[in-house]
């Protein structure tokens, strides 16, 4: 029975908090005078399976290119995503990735971009184990309106799922049948036998 307890609490508590990576932006890529490719970079990562993000702008002074060509040789935009492009971090995976190139906020009057890009998602597809170090996650492309000088913000989080952590579902049921079977050795052992008498032959049966 200690022994059995004793699995049961090494098996709760080896569910693993998801490891915590900043997402940061690095140094702007200037593409044309007034266009720019911004990475979304990722640094000291654990088996990261995946990311979110949530960006901030100044709408008059920078805005996401939304009119961007991906047939005219920008390899910073893409057909199926926009101005979001995927970065190398993922490579592994490719091209079973997931890439979310979230949602432009709009003035609800006049329909311009209000400054939030939301709702960004990436997520690995290869084997594991998951990637971790040091690379980029994704580029934003954005049009220069003013000097292109304001700060643009990010607020994202990384999801991380080391291949040695069991996922808290399947440690619970491993726990809870170990706690189970400790309790039916018990019982087993504790119960005294009786006997019943047959009515036909008179002959005591063990049950």
């Amino acid at each position: 029975m200690r022994a059995l307890g004793a699995a049961a609490l090494l098996l709760c508590l080896d569910v693993r908090q998801a490891h915590a990576a900043a997402i940061t932006f690095g140094s702007r890529i200037d593409l044309t005078p007034t266009t720019f490719a911004l990475p979304i970079e990722i640094g000291g990562a654990v088996g990261v399976s995946e990311w979110f993000l949530d960006l901030t702008y100044d709408p008059t002074d920078v805005q996401i290119n939304v009119g961007c060509d991906p047939l005219g040789g920008d390899i910073y935009c893409s057909l199926l995503t926009g101005p979001v492009t995927e970065g190398d971090f993922f490579a592994a995976g490719a091209p079973f990735n997931l890439l979310v190139p979230g949602f432009i906020e709009l003035d609800p009057t006049t329909l311009d971009q209000a400054g939030r890009l939301f709702g960004m998602h990436g997520a690995f597809g290869g084997s594991a184990p998951a990637p971790s170090g040091d690379g980029i996650l994704a580029y934003i492309e954005f049009n220069v309106l003013g000097t292109g000088d304001s700060p643009i913000e990010p607020g994202g989080t990384v999801v991380s799922q080391p291949v040695a952590a069991p996922e808290p579902d399947t440690s619970a049921l491993l726990a809870g049948s170990l706690l189970f079977l400790g309790g039916l050795w018990r019982f087993t052992r504790t119960r005294r036998p009786r006997s019943f008498a047959n009515a036909a032959t008179g002959v005591g049966v063990a049950q």
